[in-house]
């Protein structure tokens, strides 16, 4: 069984749908499922454990901003696909 290190985490908070402009003005990627924004971004072995904190709120607040970390109600970590690889060009 062959195991890959991951140099990048793929975090994706989910925020009230309230602060879509403040998230397309400061440009980060998302999509919108219903009233909710599912912000999508990598951080790499250093920023994730600098940031990381098991309250979501405080994890999305240190990563991103106080004012979207207040509304943020949900964190999924991953790592990234092959393709996140391509389409995001980290590494």
């Amino acid at each position: 069984m062959t195991t890959t290190k991951h140099k990048f985490k793929k975090v994706i908070f989910t925020i009230d749908s309230d602060y879509e402009e403040l998230v397309e003005a400061v440009g980060l990627d998302y999509s919108k499922n219903g009233y909710d924004l599912k912000i999508k971004i990598f951080l790499d072995d250093e920023e994730f454990k600098r940031f990381y904190s098991k309250d979501e709120v405080e994890f999305c607040s240190n990563t991103l901003n106080y004012e979207l970390g207040e509304s943020c109600s949900e964190v999924h970590i991953y790592n990234p696909s092959k393709k996140d690889y391509l389409e995001y060009e980290i590494d």
